[in-house]
């Protein structure tokens, strides 16, 4: 297998830790120190899911993985690594948010949803995720327990896709390596896989998750405060001095 191309370029850009501009679509890896201290006990809890057989192949999604249910309100209440990752995660996308520029809209959000899961990459050879997307989600994001040694380049890459169509002067896919106790945030809709680690001798972890947005208006009652299309209508029609 040729080596992909790893993007490289840095951007003193708007958002938190270092941002990798590829298409240029950007990306973000943000270090997260204060999860470090739980990844013993996180690889403990797998281990014991795994040998009880709660991971099975294409069970909860492509490969070994959880169901999407990490962020619960019990996991929140008795898992201290779980409440800490969610309010990392979504501290660090408001702060992706709120450093956008180049819109002519300021807009205020709420981070009103976040799901996570998690993904155990192994060294079987099936183990070669699709290209997907999370779309409807706006943000999503992989903290990375474990990252194994490999052998070759390419193995374990977190691969993106252009979203344009390809031209001969672009290259139509760039990769980003992983690092363990770091955070890689990306637009949700931007199509990407996790490449396979057919050389590691241990699991490539991450705990996966997706962040769910709504924009607000500033000056004008959203649609959701009327019962029906019609009255917003009215309501609109009236704040025009129409009737």
């Amino acid at each position: 297998m040729s080596t992909p191309e790893v993007s490289r370029e840095l951007a003193a850009s708007p958002g938190p830790g270092e941002r990798f501009d590829i298409f240029p679509t950007p990306v973000w890896q943000v270090p997260a120190p204060a999860m470090l201290p739980f990844h013993a006990e996180i690889k403990t809890l797998l281990e014991g899911l795994w040998n009880q057989g709660y991971f099975e192949a294409h069970n909860s999604g492509y490969g070994y993985q959880t169901r999407e249910e990490i962020f619960t309100p019990a996991n929140l209440e008795r898992m201290e690594w779980v409440r800490l990752l969610k309010a990392q995660f979504v501290a660090a996308c408001a702060e992706i948010l709120r450093q956008r520029h180049g819109h002519s809209k300021a807009l205020p959000f709420d981070i009103y949803a976040v799901q996570g899961w998690v993904l155990i990459q192994t060294s079987e050879q099936w183990v070669d995720g699709p290209w997907h997307h999370h779309h409807p989600a706006t943000l999503s994001g992989c903290y990375y327990v474990q990252t194994p040694a490999t052998r070759e380049p390419w193995e374990g890459l977190l691969m993106f896709q252009r979203p344009e169509p390809a031209s001969v002067f672009n290259e139509t896919q760039a990769g980003v390596r992983p690092r363990e106790g770091h955070m890689t945030i990306f637009p949700s809709g931007l199509q990407h896989r996790p490449m396979p680690t057919p050389s590691a001798t241990q699991w490539r972890i991450a705990v996966c998750m997706d962040a769910f947005v709504h924009w607000n208006k500033r000056f004008e009652d959203p649609l959701s405060r009327y019962a029906t299309r019609e009255t917003y209508d009215a309501a609109a029609r009236q704040s025009l001095g129409k009737t």
